[in-house]
């Protein structure tokens, strides 16, 4: 009969590592929004020379039949799009740039 080295139950626990929600990591939100999955664009929802808010929707991310939408993780003023409705995208594709 095996036995394990140690009582059951004295197991130290260690802590997992969280992920941040992408970005910049643990700093402030960089302005590029990229895609998270690689997919299709369904919808863009905003425009060059729009201002929006954190959390304002960007684009809409169609992946595993599943639409999916990306928001803004920095507040400011889009400089760039770089999709249209239709576009084909890969996992961390840049797809709008915020000021």
């Amino acid at each position: 009969m095996w036995v394990p080295e140690f009582a059951v139950g004295t197991a130290k626990k260690t802590k997992k590592p969280t992920r941040g929600s992408g970005g910049a990591g643990g700093g402030a939100a960089s302005g590029a929004v990229t895609a998270p999955m690689q997919g299709t664009i369904v919808k863009v929802m905003v425009e060059v020379g729009q201002t929006i808010a954190v959390g304002d929707a960007v684009v809409v991310l169609e992946a595993m039949k599943m639409e999916n939408q990306i928001t803004a993780e920095k507040a400011g003023k889009v400089t760039k799009v770089n999709v249209t409705a239709g576009d084909k995208v890969g996992s961390g594709d840049v797809l709008a740039v915020i000021e």
